[in-house]
């Protein structure tokens, strides 16, 4: 193996390894996020920075349980920011590289300063729900950081239709199915993002688990009163959502052949979204236990994932250039080259 292989393929390592593991960070954080929602655990540090003015909290289980969401964080922010390193060091000519880690690190910077404001004002709710978007947005530059990650330096690109991805280069036409592509993809994102949110409002009024039973609401399509009406509201629009991922993955599985992973990641969507349906039943159906409330969370992010993931893989450019690949890269390769005529002429 040359040096140039070797420098390429440990910095593209370096790369992977940390931007995978700060999607799954950032994917835990949300996660601890939802557990300390659910069990009433968000003001078991009652101050910040500290926690009730000591570094060492004491052990207590909502107090531990708070303070490890705020250890997750650190923990999070530590690893997008040496993701971030690595990509200035070796991937600066790397547009989607760079916007997307840079993105998250500031993602995940405000989250943080929401999340100590979110204490100072004894968990008001908008604070709650903006806390949450940030933090589902940072998960989201994450998973385009993945992709990327794995695109950078690929030798073998799937076969691309241009017809149906528009990113690698900017001369793509645009066709009906191109527009038809963005539109699903555009509208399906913003469902999800909106969905997730409407559902931390559910439960922030206090409206989470007004509605006993599944899937009609006290036996009626249209309950009276306002706590149920919000309530059903929520899983008539978590029903259109569901129609614009379905529509989506029928799209991506379409593609498998010309783009297996976007077909595959199609086929994960759309499981994904179904499995947080049957979550979202049992939640109501075993009495709104905190275990199952936070697995509905979780699953929520999930299926934001595995979206963004179907969105990223279709507009990421299947390869980068040489001047968005290392740095460094062509430098060795001429010395490489010199050296190998220097001792040919020897």
């Amino acid at each position: 193996m040359s040096r140039t292989e070797e420098y390429g393929r440990g910095g593209r390592l370096i790369f992977r390894v940390l931007a995978v593991a700060s999607l799954v960070a950032a994917f835990a954080q949300v996660t601890l996020g939802g557990i300390v929602r659910v069990t009433g655990s968000g003001l078991g540090c009652p101050d910040w920075p500290l926690c009730h003015g000591q570094i060492i909290p004491p052990f207590e289980f909502a107090t531990l349980l708070e303070y490890s969401h705020r250890l997750s964080a650190s923990l999070l922010g530590v690893l997008v920011l040496a993701t971030m390193i690595v990509v200035l060091m070796r991937y600066r000519s790397n547009r989607w590289g760079k916007r997307s880690v840079l993105t998250a690190l500031i993602l995940v910077f405000v989250a943080a300063i929401l999340g100590g404001a979110t204490v100072l004002t004894h968990l008001a709710w908008w604070l709650r729900l903006l806390h949450l978007g940030i933090a589902e947005g940072a998960v989201a530059a994450l998973v385009i950081a993945v992709i990327v990650s794995w695109r950078v330096g690929a030798a073998n690109a799937e076969s691309v239709d241009t017809a149906t991805s528009n990113a690698a280069s900017a001369d793509v036409p645009d066709t009906d199915d191109a527009r038809s592509v963005n539109r699903l993809l555009i509208a399906a994102l913003v469902g999800v993002f909106l969905l997730i949110l409407s559902g931390s409002y559910i439960v922030g009024a206090g409206y989470g688990s007004s509605c006993g039973t599944w899937p009609l609401c006290r036996g009626s399509l249209f309950p009276e009163g306002r706590a149920y009406i919000e309530h059903m509201g929520h899983r008539y629009f978590a029903a259109i959502v569901g129609l614009l991922i379905l529509a989506v993955a029928y799209k991506a599985w379409q593609m498998r052949f010309r783009m297996p992973s976007v077909g595959w990641s199609g086929l994960l969507l759309a499981a994904s979204f179904a499995a947080q349906i049957l979550v979202g039943a049992l939640t109501v159906w075993l009495g709104f236990t905190p275990e199952i409330k936070a697995i509905h969370l979780s699953m929520a992010t999930l299926v934001w994932i595995a979206l963004v993931f179907v969105a990223g893989l279709v507009y990421v450019p299947q390869r980068f250039t040489g001047s968005e690949q290392a740095r460094g890269d062509d430098e060795i390769v001429v010395a490489d080259g010199l050296s190998d005529g220097l001792i040919e002429r020897a």
